[in-house]
């Protein structure tokens, strides 16, 4: 997909994106502790039935199970010289799952470690770290690539400027905000958007940390600044300890109400992150369709 189609598409329709994988990776047997990457290579049906499952509840497109594939997560299990081979298999497996008739979207996210200022690492490190990752899920053929979960305005630069220098694809950014609205290395809705879309970027938006009422808000101070479609993909509500788990108490009805909203905020592709399952993707899917 070029990145003119990708904004003729989102301009003409709601995209409808997928729901979380760790927690629901973790219902189909995935044990904590070990490397999410890993696990589901040994036990492909595993994803593979779960983005099936997504695509049938309404889902247009799907993330690769890559979140941490890069060779900074990976060296944590030593598993960093597969890094390649790695994405190139997930991006396969979710190439299976949804055909040729669904999007797949190249899964790029935080590396754990913070960039210069913040942190002891070279931004253009953080950006070969990237183009490593980035090469292998082209070579499992995404149609185009989702930065997500970024925590640090660096860091997500870092990754945008990798695909650029990569390839020609679409490019996907959602920011983690807190509920004051601000990234943990103290970047606002707005900067970034602003920041994002001035070097490339072709949708920006939120994910994760917050539920949906909540990125209500953020969306709302993006709208008038966006020049690229604006994303949200919410938690199922705040994360709760209960027995000594944590556990999201946000069920499909409620988030499926939230959908409205976002959409009057001026979201133009919408998902589920944490707590989310195809129960919830079918409810946005009710609610576009409404």
């Amino acid at each position: 997909m070029d990145r003119a189609s990708f904004r003729k598409l989102a301009a003409e329709r709601i995209i409808i994106l997928d729901g979380a994988f760790g927690t629901e990776l973790q219902k189909r047997g995935m044990p904590a502790g070990v490397c999410p990457e890993q696990w589901v290579l040994e036990h492909p049906d595993s994803i593979v039935t779960l983005q099936k499952e997504y695509v049938a509840a309404g889902s247009n497109a799907v993330y690769t199970c890559t979140f941490g594939g890069n060779r900074i997560k990976l060296e944590e299990f030593g598993l960093a010289d597969q890094t390649v081979e790695i994405n190139r298999k997930l991006a396969l497996l979710s190439r299976e799952a949804v055909g040729q008739a669904g999007l797949v979207a190249g899964d790029l996210s935080i590396t754990g470690q913070f960039v210069r200022p913040f942190g002891s690492l070279p931004f253009e490190t953080v950006v070969d770290v990237y183009k490593e990752q980035v090469k292998g899920l082209l070579e499992g053929g995404v149609d185009f690539f989702a930065i997500e979960t970024m925590t640090d305005l660096q860091e997500a630069r870092a990754a945008v400027i990798a695909v650029k220098e990569s390839c020609d694809l679409p490019i996907l950014v959602t920011m983690t905000f807190d509920e004051d609205g601000r990234t943990l290395t103290g970047a606002d809705p707005v900067t970034a958007l602003i920041t994002l879309q001035s070097l490339g970027a072709d949708a920006v938006g939120c994910n994760c940390s917050t539920g949906p009422e909540t990125m209500v808000k953020f969306i709302r101070q993006m709208k008038p600044y966006a020049r690229a479609p604006l994303v949200a993909k919410p938690n199922a509500g705040l994360p709760k300890l209960i027995d000594g788990k944590t556990a999201f108490t946000m069920g499909p009805a409620e988030f499926g109400a939230q959908v409205g909203p976002l959409l009057e905020a001026g979201v133009n592709l919408i998902g589920g992150c944490c707590g989310t399952s195809p129960e919830y993707i079918k409810e946005i899917k009710k609610r576009v369709d409404g």
